[in-house]
Order: C-alpha cells, then structure tokens, then sequence
C-alpha cells in the first residue's frame, strides 16, 4: 500500500496534478509562507459564507480563518447533528472554536422546520438526545428542539 502511495503521489508531481487534498494543503502552505497572495485574496473575497461547517476538517478551518483576516467578515452556517465527515477528519469543534476565534459572533438558532410533521420532529429530538453530552445542545446549551412549520 505504502509503494502505491508512493508512486501515486509521484504522478502527480509529475503530471503537475492535485487531489482534492492537496488543493487544500497547498493553499495554506501557500496562504502561510506568501502573505501579499493571501492579503490579495483577502481583498478579493470582502465577505465569506461557509455552508455545512459541521463538516470541515482542521485545514479547511484554518483556511476559513486565513481567509476572513482582521476584518472577520465571515459566516459559517452549521448543525453538529448533520455532521457525516467524521470519517474523513470533519471536527465538530470547529464550531466551538469559531465562537472563541470570532469574539463579536452572533448565533442564531434556526428551530422551524418546513419538511416534516412535529410527531416526526419529537420522535428524532428523542433519539438524538442519545449522543449527548458530545452535542452543542448539551455543551453549549442552545435550544435546538424543532417545531413543525406544517
């Protein structure tokens, strides 16, 4: 395995080629070491929305505060109890962490629902209750019971 990584990751260099992976790492390299191109981009992007933040992982956060600057004009939408990318490095953390980074951050708790029933929404508040204390509800404490918009 070890020799097919190897010899993946020289076809790439080769072909002048990046996976999805490299295009983020290779940004915050390039972000870290070369400030007049992230001051550029800085510039570029004035405002930044980041959908499903639940979902990024510690590179794609770093890069989301390289990005936003002094200025800090930046919004991240997340729901700890969507998270699916735990697999592949995605911190829930993030989502704590950016409270601490972002000092003037205002929350605001989305709790109507237009897709289901309320009998629905009460029966999966139950269930998901079970993966507390780890959840935001529990460690931040935010109401995040849904009401049936229908």
């Amino acid at each position: 395995m070890a020799g097919a990584y190897k010899t993946y990751e020289e076809l790439k260099v080769k072909e002048g080629l990046m996976d999805f992976g490299d295009l983020i790492t290779n940004t915050l390299k390039l972000f870290r070491t070369r400030k007049k191109i992230l001051n550029e981009y800085q510039k570029q992007f004035k405002y930044l929305l980041i959908d499903e933040f639940q979902d990024t992982n510690f590179a794609q956060n770093e890069l989301a505060i390289l990005l936003a600057g002094n200025k800090q004009n930046i919004t991240v939408v997340g729901d700890d109890d969507q998270a699916i990318y735990r697999f592949r490095g995605a911190a829930v953390s993030n989502i704590i962490q950016f409270r601490q980074k972002f000092k003037k951050v205002k929350t605001v708790v989305l709790t109507k629902n237009y897709r289901s029933t309320q009998e629905i929404l009460d029966k999966s508040h139950v269930l998901i209750q079970n993966n507390n204390p780890d959840r935001l509800e529990a460690k931040e404490k935010i109401n995040k019971k849904l009401t049936s918009a229908r």
